[in-house]
């Protein structure tokens, strides 16, 4: 998923509490990860390295 280039972006954190749901960045497609950043206007979701790019 492309980063919408309009968005200003406001991150909130996501924490998996199970095995079953992880995540994978959209940017650099790292993962799995147990939690994610995800923009609450686009839902962009990113590791936390990337969020600091996007």
């Amino acid at each position: 998923m492309a980063a919408s280039g309009s968005c200003q972006h406001d991150f909130k954190l996501l924490k998996s509490d199970t095995t079953l749901i992880l995540w994978n960045c959209h940017m650099c497609h790292s993962g799995p990860h147990w939690y994610i950043y995800e923009c609450s206007k686009c839902k962009l979701k990113t590791c936390q390295p990337c969020t600091y790019k996007a």
